[in-house]
């Protein structure tokens, strides 16, 4: 009953973002004609907007979140068991063709592109150990971490790496800060592959119950792994997979 509880709660406050979103976003739907040709339709008029990307995009996304929507509150008046799980690729896929043979891009949270743009200041603490190249050009400090990152890449989930924030006032870098970034909504991650050295275990408790005191929740929006996730990078998908889509 407890886990339905906290379930709900996140159905319900997403739910309302959704709402919220929505009022931003154009009336009318859009429609494809000639397989190529893309058209704006309201009560009032039918328009061709196939060279304005920009309403094209906010109409796939105001689309993409009255299915969600329609999801969540169908999930209301089920037991847990019963809820309806699909990812935001599986509610891509079930749209109208004039929706899903759009970009994916097209759906995301309108903030996601300057989040990704974003320059935050990088942890400047022994920066000679970031010697593990990836092909995104990222070094980092580990080889665990790369791998993490790797998988990132493959899932399309957009992250910064080893950055510096603030935290009840005290500098903090988590090795991975990611978004969702059909909803938004933001995760830290961190690697602990460490226990060998002095005082490592102290440092971990102190930087975990720093982010749990502030909001948060492991398994929710803090996911830790450690040596054994690594060996297996299924876990790690299944993280990602349970956690963050």
């Amino acid at each position: 009953m407890k886990n339905m509880k906290i379930q709900l709660n996140k159905y319900l406050m997403e739910q309302q973002k959704i709402i919220e979103e929505l009022k931003k976003l154009p009336p009318g739907q859009l429609i494809k004609r000639k397989s190529f040709y893309y058209h704006y339709i309201t009560r009032e008029e039918q328009i061709g907007i196939t060279k304005n990307p920009e309403l094209i995009r906010k109409l796939a996304r105001k689309k993409y979140l009255l299915v969600r929507k329609a999801q969540l509150e169908s999930n209301f008046s089920k037991p847990l068991c019963k809820f309806d799980y699909s990812t935001s690729k599986d509610i891509i896929a079930s749209l109208p063709n004039a929706y899903k043979d759009l970009p994916e891009s097209y759906f995301y949270h309108p903030d996601i592109e300057a989040w990704i743009a974003a320059d935050p200041k990088k942890n400047s603490i022994n920066p000679d150990h970031a010697e593990y190249d990836s092909s995104g050009n990222i070094q980092f400090r580990s080889l665990a971490e790369r791998i993490i990152a790797e998988v990132l890449v493959e899932y399309s989930l957009p992250f910064h790496y080893d950055v510096v924030i603030k935290i009840d006032g005290k500098i903090v870098s988590p090795d991975f800060i990611i978004k969702n970034p059909f909803t938004g909504v933001t995760y830290i991650w961190e690697h602990f592959g460490a226990f060998d050295k002095d005082n490592y275990a102290d440092s971990m408790n102190k930087k975990m119950n720093r982010y749990m005191k502030n909001g948060l929740t492991p398994f929710d929006n803090l996911i830790s792994t450690y040596k054994y996730h690594i060996q297996d990078t299924r876990r790690i998908c299944d993280l990602i997979e349970q956690i963050i889509l």
